[in-house]
């Protein structure tokens, strides 16, 4: 009986989560969309196979999520901050103002709420940071000038869309409708808290000669790497239930707890082991669940009418689909490339700098998800959402070629 209700389905999306993924590796593209397209193909949206209330596939997509924000937060490098700093922070504030107010027109153009238009801001303003290092590193452009601008400007863009998510899913667990200045003023004020605390930490961590901190870290070099693993996602869960004690939610504490580990605060054996296991338990287990249940979640039914394609409904949404990821794609990289032109990069590289910063990948695809499953956006936005990361994922890698070639 509990092969049949959990382990049996759990393994079939597994299995075809991978298998899709694979295909999409070999096309050269991110596995995630194969994973998620796969989760799309086998629940209601098209052969209704897989239920998204199978027993047991929400726990696991947590575990997703945790993990993959843990470890999209280690490989976050702010070791190239300085030299490119002052360019790639004013591209990035320039991509999030445009992509923001490209969100605020969608969301009054189409009368949407005020949480709706809250978190398709959040997703148009975010890079796909390893899409872009991936294109970098084909092109061997990873340790050229531009190259480290648009890393840079991307760590900033999803260090900042992680500061306005926190905002916004505090909002959403509380009650947006008693909304009012102190409230706010009390949020951003814990927020702040909560960052001056990672950033406490992170100073202490990086300390040498002989501190308390130093013996602890010394003490965690000489564990097996399974203790070293298990030490550091206690460390991540700690943090996690910071951020939930400061009601910034526990993601986001462990996404700033996987910022904090690095090579030069645990040391670079502890932290090449860390992350080896991380990802790989993350890539080969939690992913591609996570993402064909985020797939899963996606039923097209109740957006659009199959059996009169041509009825109003259908031809709104379709408009509101174009028209909104039309925004979401000119708002990133208009902005972006005004960044770079007054940054007084030339115009070539200015492009390259807002085709690069445009796709948005893994995050929107993983908050997008977060936002449908807490109830924040509805199943028209999570759509629209998901479209657009999808299509500016694809279409990113041809354009950046280009501009750098």
């Amino acid at each position: 009986m509990i092969i049949m209700e959990f382990i049996l389905p759990i393994l079939i999306i597994l299995v075809i989560a991978k298998i899709t993924g694979e295909l999409f590796a070999k096309l050269r593209q991110p596995p995630i969309i194969g994973e998620m397209l796969a989760g799309v193909v086998m629940g209601p949206s098209i052969l209704n196979l897989i239920s998204p209330n199978v027993q047991g596939i929400d726990v696991l997509a947590e575990l997703g999520i945790f993990f993959l924000l843990f470890l999209a937060g280690m490989q976050i490098n702010l070791t190239c901050f300085r030299e490119y700093s002052r360019k790639a922070i004013f591209i990035a504030i320039m991509g999030n103002n445009f992509a923001i107010a490209a969100a605020i027109a969608v969301g009054s153009i189409f009368g949407l709420d005020l949480m709706n238009t809250f978190f398709i801001a959040i997703v148009f303003s975010l890079t796909a940071l390893p899409v872009g290092v991936q294109i970098l590193m084909d092109l061997g452009k990873i340790e050229s000038e531009i190259g480290k601008i648009i890393i840079t400007a991307a760590v900033i863009d999803d260090i900042l869309c992680m500061f306005f998510f926190a905002i916004v899913v505090s909002i959403g667990e509380g009650n947006p409708g008693t909304l009012n200045s102190m409230t706010f003023i009390l949020l951003i004020f814990k927020i702040v808290l909560f960052l001056s605390i990672i950033y406490i930490i992170n100073k202490l961590l990086a300390m040498n000669g002989g501190s308390p901190v130093d013996h602890i870290k010394s003490l965690i070099r000489q564990l097996t790497k399974e203790s070293q693993f298990f030490v550091l996602i206690l460390f991540g869960i700690f943090l996690g239930f910071v951020g939930k004690a400061l009601e910034i939610t526990f993601i986001i504490g462990i996404f700033y707890a996987g910022t904090i580990i690095k090579k030069s605060t645990v040391g670079d054996g502890v932290f090449s082991n860390v992350q080896n296991v991380v990802s790989s338990i993350t890539n080969s287990f939690f992913s591609p669940i996570l993402f064909a249940y985020l797939g899963l979640l996606l039923d097209l039914s109740l957006i659009f009418d199959p059996a009169h394609p041509f009825s109003e409904r259908n031809i709104q949404q379709g408009i509101f689909l174009l028209t909104a990821i039309i925004f979401a794609m000119v708002g990133k990289g208009f902005g972006a490339f005004a960044g770079g032109m007054l940054s007084n990069m030339s115009w070539k590289d200015s492009a390259a700098v807002g085709i690069g910063l445009n796709a948005r990948g893994l995050m929107g695809l993983m908050i997008s998800g977060i936002g449908l499953k807490y109830g924040l956006i509805d199943m028209s936005v999570y759509a629209m959402l998901v479209t657009m990361c999808i299509i500016t994922t694809f279409i990113t890698p041809f354009g950046l070629k280009r501009a750098l070639s």
